[in-house]
């Protein structure tokens, strides 16, 4: 199958012009991120001058940098497909010769560059609010970004998934899922504080692993290579499924009529 640059250049422009306009758009990409910092920023000194724990706000916004990431990551493919649903433009782009393949292709790239936007904003936040610098972590910093990234890809593809199947009445599964998944990726707090009988669906999230791995860097340990290895794997997994899910929902709503949406 040819993939044409062409088609996805096209489709990334058609996403990114709204951008100059859509008060919605930034305010999700810079507003609420920076909201999140000044409040959870605030609450985590307070917590820390309480308990004495000096490493809690450098965890909680750490935590609260890579759970940026995730949300940004599947935001732009659910939201992306959302939106043509609003335009009642989904028929229009696939009656073109784009293919599935080329949408994908293009609303992961979209996730790349408008998380870095999202990154350049609530990094210099922390660091000139608290004091707390991401770079701390290191050269796992990288890590734990690509790691965080397909973890949210794969939100992002089985909630445009379950809209694909179903339509625009379940669209609330794009904010609800990762909502969902908050608590239990322990980002705020170690697995263990978790209820005994969550904490095994807890280890089957990937993004478990990588703020696991943050808080034991911080508290001056090594990162457990097997943590990082588990990330992968699940990751590996999550995303295969969450795409061969997509495609799956993108086959039975062509045969039931993209027109549906209109």
């Amino acid at each position: 199958m040819k993939i044409s640059l062409t088609r996805i250049s096209g489709l990334a422009l058609r996403h990114l012009y709204p951008l100059k306009r859509d008060f919605d758009l930034l305010s999700d990409m810079i507003y609420w991120p920076l909201v999140d910092i000044v409040l959870w920023g605030v609450t985590s000194q307070w917590l820390s001058s309480t308990s004495g724990t000096q490493n809690l706000i450098v965890a909680i916004l750490l935590g609260l940098v890579l759970w940026n990431v995730i949300w940004r990551s599947q935001a732009e493919i659910s939201r992306n497909l959302m939106d043509e649903i609003w335009n009642n433009n989904l028929v229009n782009i696939f009656s073109t010769p784009l293919t599935v393949l080329e949408w994908i292709i293009t609303v992961l790239l979209l996730s790349v560059g408008k998380t870095f936007i999202t990154l350049a904003f609530i990094i210099p936040a922390v660091l000139f609010l608290y004091t707390v610098n991401v770079l701390v972590l290191g050269w796992w910093l990288p890590i734990f970004y690509l790691l965080a990234s397909i973890t949210g890809w794969s939100i992002g593809f089985i909630s445009a998934g379950i809209v694909l199947r179903w339509g625009p009445k379940v669209q609330t599964v794009i904010w609800t899922l990762p909502g969902f998944l908050l608590p239990l990726s322990a980002i705020f707090y170690p697995v263990d504080k978790l209820p005994t009988f969550i904490q095994p669906v807890s280890w089957m999230i990937p993004t478990t692993y990588i703020l696991e791995s943050m808080r034991e860097i911080l508290n001056g340990h090594f990162v457990p290579v097997h943590y990082i290895l588990a990330s992968i794997v699940l990751n590996i997994i999550w995303l295969s499924a969450s795409i061969w899910y997509f495609k799956r929902s993108f086959t039975i709503s062509k045969d039931l009529g993209l027109n549906r949406f209109n």
